[in-house]
């Protein structure tokens, strides 16, 4: 990939038409064909502008074929944009798997609350399951084909931005083990009250409502926090998910695909 090449890649990774991007440089439409066909090359100035835009280093805009081609073999480049874009979509995936759950464990109120009204048990499960299904699948649709390529290949990162998102991921962290904590908790005490009730260790009652809605709030909140948490690693420790056998073997595989 040569200079004209990344500047035609970094332009429509941000979905600027040739005539966006010579309004923010300051230049004409022609002038970004040119430099796109690898007709001309900008001034230095018009460099700076570039990087700034694109949120890149003048380093990677400027590297020769050869280290190009390197850094191609060692994995894809992650703009600031793609990343930023990429754990937006993954915290609305997991908002709406955390709620799908959340959904199914629900179910349980109506099952315990409406023992003597068969009608309304059925309405309410089935209320409860359904929503949880929409969810799910929701969550599916909601993940965006683009972002696949960040959890099936090594990922390099501008040297700069690697370090902004490392300080972000480590104050996200903070913030979310804050929910996960006392989420894991009712996980927990949800799962023991319901394998004592199941062993009949304990009677089942209306007061399992309860049990049912602190359960279901902690799977929400267990699912949603370590999912984003989880997501920000993927990222910051690339490194640690790309030594993986699994995820090594998938990409043998999908070379010799090719």
């Amino acid at each position: 990939m040569n200079f004209g090449e990344k500047i035609l890649k970094l332009r429509k990774e941000r979905g600027l038409s040739q005539e966006a991007l010579a309004e923010k440089v300051g230049t004409t439409r022609q002038a970004i064909s040119k430099w796109e066909n690898n007709q001309g090359f900008p001034e230095t100035e018009k460099l700076l502008q570039l990087s700034n835009i694109f949120e890149v280093s003048t380093d990677f805009l400027l590297k020769e074929e050869k280290s190009v081609k390197e850094s191609e073999e060692r994995g894809y480049y992650v703009s600031r944009e793609m990343a930023k874009g990429f754990i937006a979509n993954q915290k609305k995936i997991y908002c709406c798997i955390s709620i799908g759950f959340m959904a199914f464990i629900l179910s349980g109120i109506p099952y315990v609350m409406f023992q003597n009204n068969i009608t309304w048990c059925y309405l309410g499960i089935a209320t409860c399951v359904i929503i949880g299904i929409i969810a799910i699948v929701l969550g599916g649709f909601v993940e965006q084909e683009e972002y696949k390529i960040l959890k099936q290949e090594p990922l390099l990162f501008d040297y700069e931005y690697m370090k902004e998102l490392k300080n972000e991921y480590n104050a996200k962290r903070r913030k979310y083990m804050i929910v996960a904590m006392p989420s894991s908790i009712l996980f927990i005490l949800g799962i023991l009250i319901l394998s004592l009730t199941k062993r009949e260790h304990l009677l089942l009652s209306e007061y399992h409502s309860f049990v049912f809605l602190g359960f279901a709030i902690g799977t929400l909140g267990f699912v949603y926090s370590i999912g984003v948490i989880e997501s920000y690693e993927l990222l910051v420790k690339n490194e640690r998910y790309s030594t993986r056998l699994f995820f090594q073997l998938k990409r043998k595989i999908k070379e010799k695909l090719k």
